[in-house]
């Protein structure tokens, strides 16, 4: 309740000091022919020389993809064999393949040492 009572007071004194500013300010001075009629503006039309890009049509009529066969290429697919394979192997052999790949040196030279050296 104290929010209404907070609208109601601040919104009554709003109205009385415009009430007050009304009568005490004076009339504003009126000026009829201050704005020319819209049929006496000046009309202003600024030309430039400036060359503007040509404009650019896009053609809808066809999809924008190309197909897969413009191209020569086919499409491969994965037989059920292949897929039942991939569900049998376990996450962890992915880990297994890392770790040879980490083991066998990378130096193909003699000299050359397969532990990375201090920069």
């Amino acid at each position: 309740m104290p929010i209404r009572q907070y609208f109601v007071w601040v919104g009554s004194v709003l109205l009385a000091a415009l009430f007050a500013a009304d009568w005490w300010l004076p009339d504003p001075a009126a000026h009829p022919h201050s704005a020319p009629p819209p049929n006496e503006r000046v009309n202003l039309r600024i030309r430039s020389e400036h060359k503007w890009p040509e404009r650019v049509v896009i053609d809808t009529a066809h999809s924008g993809k190309p197909a897969a066969t413009e191209f020569g290429l086919e499409l491969q697919v994965v037989s059920n064999q292949d897929f039942a394979q991939a569900e049998r192997r376990s996450p962890l052999d992915a880990f297994a393949a890392i770790e040879a790949a980490r083991a066998t040196p990378s130096a193909t030279n003699e000299n050359a040492s397969a532990i990375g050296g201090k920069p």
